[in-house]
């Protein structure tokens, strides 16, 4: 079934993710109009046109989208485009093959529970197509409203609908991805986060570091303050988010070999 969102001037689940990325705004704004359309329609659901998100690599755009399953409920997967170089990782592989497959939007929606799931396509601009057929290509299907209710799976030898997914495109540049798939897409340029936001980035690398390991953020041992400006310092001078995440990754590993060793 579909996961409800409840109605508010401007959704809170965007408010939500505004307080989180500031600088994500102009995807913010987009979706906060999206979901007001359809709460006044009388359709509360997550269900956003299919939108791409364009900025400078570590700038928290797959992390929006995993956020924004997590908030309305509907639950999120990510599959990266990058070096991917058959459709096999969005179309999945028919019946007959060693391993068939299902398509990745279904093995989501049976995961999740849920038929409009947000599902990430990272990196999409860095996929290579060849004869294993394109990754890219494989998608245009799936995100065109005219098709993407009876979209055809190989491995389960059935059409199925697609058409409530939440698709979210992520690319660092619009140069080298088809028009095709440009024509199918919302186009948002997403800046990274600036230097007045250090304090704001350092909860969301945090949140995605014990993401990583399959713990919930208030499971990592507590950051010392003087750790924690020295990480807004790192991030202020290198404006790179993934300095940072490296950083607090190797200050999260200090910190739990210390407790291992003193509780042994």
């Amino acid at each position: 079934g579909m996961r409800r969102i409840k109605p508010a001037a401007e959704p809170w689940l965007t408010a939500q993710l505004r307080d989180e990325a500031p600088w994500m705004a102009p995807a913010l704004d987009r979706i906060a109009e999206q979901i007001n359309m359809r709460l006044w329609a009388g359709r509360p659901w997550l269900k956003l046109r299919p939108m791409l998100l364009v900025g400078p690599p570590g700038g928290g755009k797959s992390y929006l989208a995993r956020r924004l399953g997590e908030l309305s409920g509907c639950g999120s997967a990510i599959v990266s485009l990058a070096g991917a170089h058959s459709s096999a990782e969005i179309a999945g592989n028919p019946r007959g093959y060693k391993h068939p497959q299902p398509c990745f939007a279904a093995c989501t929606m049976q995961r999740t529970r849920t038929a409009n799931p947000v599902i990430v396509v990272d990196e999409a601009d860095k996929a290579s197509g060849n004869s294993g057929g394109d990754p890219v290509h494989a998608l245009l299907n799936m995100l065109e409203p005219a098709t993407a209710d009876r979209v055809y799976d190989g491995c389960l030898a059935a059409e199925i609908d697609l058409s409530e997914v939440n698709w979210i495109l992520t690319a660092n540049s619009v140069a080298r991805l088809p028009a095709p798939l440009l024509s199918r897409v919302d186009v948002v340029e997403v800046p990274g986060p600036g230097p007045e936001h250090a304090e704001q980035l350092l909860p969301q690398v945090w949140r995605s570091v014990a993401q990583s390991i399959g713990l919930p953020p208030s499971a990592l041992p507590p950051l010392a303050p003087r750790a924690e400006a020295a990480l807004i310092q790192l991030f202020r001078r290198t404006r790179s988010v993934r300095r940072v995440r490296r950083a607090l990754e190797a200050a999260v590993a200090v910190s739990v070999a210390h407790q291992v060793r003193h509780s042994h």
